[in-house]
């Protein structure tokens, strides 16, 4: 049933294909379906380009979220790493992002990198700055 279905909307298609080719023209329908296609190929883009910055937005907020419950268990060498491996994500979501959104992403590269050697150096009042820094990348996350 289902074959029988998507034959009969592939000859309807063909049929006002060439309905549509028949009064406009071959020449207009070649370039309405270049331009159709040009089209979804910039709208594609955009999407893939938008889907890898927020993976990336997400994976760093992991990262953070790991890191301050190591810091709840003080282990500040497993913090430590963890947001080093944010501070990855976020140059990745950086190098895919809009010029808007990299402007952004690079004072909270510079807060995570500040909260790192903070860590590293095991000075107190770390979580506070950590907690800051995931709700700004939540802001960012929701715009």
């Amino acid at each position: 049933m289902l074959k029988l279905l998507g034959f009969i909307t592939a000859m309807g298609l063909a049929f006002a294909c060439g309905i549509y080719a028949g009064r406009q023209g071959v020449e207009s329908f070649l370039t309405k379906a270049r331009h159709i296609g040009g089209e979804m190929v910039a709208k594609t883009s955009s999407f893939e380009r938008d889907i890898t910055v927020r993976m990336n937005l997400v994976n760093a907020k992991e990262r953070l979220v790991q890191a301050k419950s190591d810091l709840l268990d003080k282990n500040y060498g497993k913090a430590a790493s963890g947001l080093e491996e944010a501070t990855t994500s976020l140059s990745q979501a950086k190098a895919a992002a809009d010029e808007d959104l990299q402007k952004k992403l690079e004072g909270l590269l510079g807060k995570v990198s500040e909260i790192t050697t903070e860590v590293k150096a095991v000075k107190p009042g770390v979580r506070p700055k950590l907690e800051g820094t995931v709700k700004e990348l939540d802001a960012l996350l929701m715009r």
